[in-house]
């Protein structure tokens, strides 16, 4: 009898530890907070906790849909058996989401097309209903296992910006937009995107009159990138009215000009093949990168370092990408002056032995007031040993002739991909004589890489960049003045 009694009391101990969940007598805003904070795939998993616990995960305000967060793996096939499943587990998982609290962003990473157009506008309509500040929808071929052959036979997306963000009948909150892989369309007329602050379109289907009309009713928007966007021939960004501040447009292969005439304009990235420049009035254009590409790279490179001075007058920053050799170039003896220029980024892919050097001095001549040089070298003879690089340059007495140019205002200089080869130390030393003002210089083995909006990545250090470490760094203290604060990252 005292077994009995003595069992019954755990059972009701254990049904009250079961009824009486801790977790669940949190404040909401705490709770929530707790929630945001766990991956998605984690936060999806407390549902399983108890039956308290079940809806706890729609407190996550951060929603991402990817191949992990869906199907538990980010290396899965995409084929039609698993998209029916990734789809209807969504469609699942936004159902639950509809009872939860407000949305700040929802994420959709997955191979999709217009099949399943009634199952994305949904998702996207009940995010907008959740009053969604970021939407992020990439459609595009995202499996990344060796020898898998995704299927791509289906139509685009079509994304109804006036169906979708207009439909539910409030004021869109929408702040970030990022399309990948899908079709554009909006009406000509629409306030869907007021509050739009940042927009990027990669891989999308849109006019250039679609576009237009889109910016003439993006009254907020200050961040545009276009990306592989085939369908754009002349793009014009014109209106008093347009926020506009950062503008990057990458491999729209079909371009034949960009017009820019908007006072807020600051920065530009262009990268594709040369296109006909018009800047009518932008007086706060002060940032630049320029990277040309295909058959027209000469042509593109003698532009930005020639006649781009005139037509940007007020350029502080430039940052410019050669795919192609300096060697090629033919820049006049006495070229157009830079007279606002502080700061200059040249990559040059390849940078060669065969490299006579000639554009440095034509680099010091028409930047008088440039403070800050950076040189991103790309030279294909890197893989030699160190030890093959010393026995060269001991071997090889030559030197390029080069004109004096004292520089008086350059005080920083930054050089990567430097391995300590002839070409590469005649580069250095000719900087080193004619930079009178020199204050810092940065050296580093190891490549970096522009990707775009102040992204830079810097390749890591192999053993040969180990090796070469040591062989440059004693180099660098026979050139160097003590003058000069060396730092050899």
């Amino acid at each position: 009898m005292k077994k009995i009694k003595v069992r019954i009391k755990r059972l009701k101990t254990a049904e009250l530890m079961v009824t009486r969940d801790p977790l669940m007598e949190l404040p909401d805003g705490i709770l929530s907070k707790i929630i945001s904070l766990l991956p998605l795939r984690e936060a999806i998993r407390t549902s399983i906790l108890s039956k308290s616990c079940k809806s706890i995960w729609t407190c996550h305000s951060h929603l991402k849909f990817d191949s992990l967060n869906v199907l538990g793996s980010s290396t899965a096939c995409i084929n039609k058996s698993s998209r029916l499943k990734y789809v209807q587990r969504v469609d699942e998982l936004m159902n639950q989401r509809r009872k939860g609290l407000k949305m700040n962003s929802f994420t959709v990473h997955f191979h999709l097309g217009n099949e399943f157009s009634s199952h994305i506008d949904d998702w996207i309509s009940c995010a907008v209903m959740k009053e969604v500040e970021s939407i992020d929808l990439d459609l595009s071929v995202c499996c990344s296992r060796r020898n898998c052959v995704c299927s791509s036979k289906h139509e685009h997306y079509k994304f109804d910006c006036g169906g979708l963000l207009a439909a539910t009948g409030r004021k869109s909150n929408l702040k970030f937009l990022k399309l990948d892989s899908c079709i554009f369309s909006a009406p000509l007329s629409s306030n869907c995107l007021n509050s739009l602050i940042t927009l990027e379109l990669r891989r999308v289907s849109i006019s250039d009159e679609m576009l237009n009309n889109l910016l003439s009713n993006c009254l907020h928007l200050e961040t545009l990138s276009l990306l592989c966007c085939q369908d754009l021939v002349n793009l014009n960004f014109d209106g008093s009215s347009l926020r506009l501040k950062f503008l990057r447009i990458q491999d729209c292969l079909r371009l034949n000009e960009i017009e820019i005439s908007s006072e807020n304009v600051r920065r530009l990235e262009y990268s594709g093949p040369i296109v006909s420049f018009s800047f009518k009035h932008v007086p706060n254009l002060v940032e630049a990168f320029l990277c040309f590409t295909q058959k027209d790279r000469l042509s593109g490179v003698t532009y930005a370092l020639t006649r781009l001075a005139s037509e940007l007058p007020q350029l502080e920053k430039l940052n410019l990408l050669s795919f192609l050799s300096m060697n090629v170039l033919k820049l006049p003896d006495i070229g157009p002056a830079f007279t606002n220029v502080k700061e200059l980024i040249l990559s040059i892919y390849p940078f060669h032995d065969e490299d006579r050097l000639s554009w440095i001095a034509y680099i010091l001549r028409t930047f008088p007031w440039l403070q800050k040089l950076q040189l991103n070298l790309f030279s294909p003879s890197f893989i030699k040993p160190p030890e093959e690089i010393v026995l060269n340059k001991r071997n090889d007495k030559k030197r390029r002739l080069l004109p004096e140019c004292p520089h008086k205002h350059l005080s920083e200089l930054e050089m990567n991909g430097f391995y300590g080869e002839k070409h590469e130390v005649e580069l250095l030393k000719y900087l080193l004589e004619n930079s009178v003002a020199l204050k810092a210089l940065t050296v580093n083995p190891c490549q970096k890489v522009f990707r775009g909006f102040n992204n830079w990545v810097c390749e890591k250090e192999s053993s040969l960049d180990m090796l070469t470490r040591k062989t440059v760094s004693k180099l660098l203290r026979r050139v160097v003045p003590t003058t000069v604060r060396l730092q050899f990252v």
